[in-house]
């Protein structure tokens, strides 16, 4: 796919004699959303962590707007456009919200004075954040953690915004929030790869849908079509996911 943000080609990672990601292949391009689905122990989190430069592919190709990143250091691909969030929001709990947004204008983007600062204001403002600035990042709710931990992401004004389980333990009301702002970010133009165990939230966002099993693809597409599939439901058969 030419006009992809992102082009993964058979990408490959064991630790040991375990094959945690095995010959994994799709492309995103601007604009659109992934939602990677998979029991728990599928390879997901590995996924993001081979693709944002914390773990080096035993095998396989990972490029970035048509370079090839496969080697690049996780610094580095975060400088060239792609921005993460974790499962477990990590705020610098002893600095304001706008002085951890700003982190990742920083040292993320690499961005300096009055640039860094207008691109933190920018991600406080479309998370929702602006009114949180100086509130201590400790003195947040979850919900509010999630926001920020989006935030710092697109501070690093990312071409490629990887999330994993950003929506995990929100309540049903919390969720629609969120959603909007992922929503938002993928209408502005950036490529997205959403790991989600709450699919009816990846559903409303998702262009494609790609799913997991023992590290390997069992099903990618149209989202209604992938969690219709026989192999699918079977591989999530006693799974806690919500909205299967």
């Amino acid at each position: 796919m030419t006009d992809a943000v992102l082009d993964v080609r058979g990408l490959t990672r064991a630790f040991g004699g375990l094959t945690v990601v095995d010959d994994v292949s799709f492309a995103v391009p601007a604009g659109r959303a992934l939602g990677v689905v998979g029991p728990n122990g599928a390879g997901k989190t590995t996924l993001l962590t081979l693709l944002d430069g914390g773990l080096t592919p035993g095998a396989g190709r990972v490029e970035l707007a048509g370079r090839d990143v496969t080697r690049v250091s996780a610094a580095r691909r975060c400088r060239l456009g792609i921005g993460r969030t974790y499962q477990t929001p990590r705020p610098f709990v002893g600095m304001t919200v706008f002085e951890n947004v700003l982190v990742g204008a920083v040292h993320g983007a690499g961005l300096r004075t009055s640039q860094a600062h207008d691109a933190a204001g920018d991600a406080l403002v479309r998370t929702g954040l602006a009114d949180r600035a100086n509130t201590p990042a400790g003195d947040l709710r979850l919900l509010d953690r999630k926001r920020l931990e989006l935030a710092r992401a697109l501070a690093c004004r990312p071409t490629l915004l990887l999330l994993d389980e950003i929506a995990g333990g929100l309540t049903d009301a919390e969720l629609p929030e969120l959603i909007g702002i992922v929503r938002e970010v993928r209408d502005g133009g950036t490529a997205v790869i959403w790991i989600e165990h709450i699919v009816h939230a990846l559903v409303s966002v998702v262009d494609e849908m790609l799913c997991l099993a023992s590290g390997a693809v069992i099903a990618l597409g149209d989202p209604a079509d992938v969690l219709a599939d026989a192999r699918v439901r079977e591989v999530y058969l006693g799974s806690s996911v919500e909205g299967l």
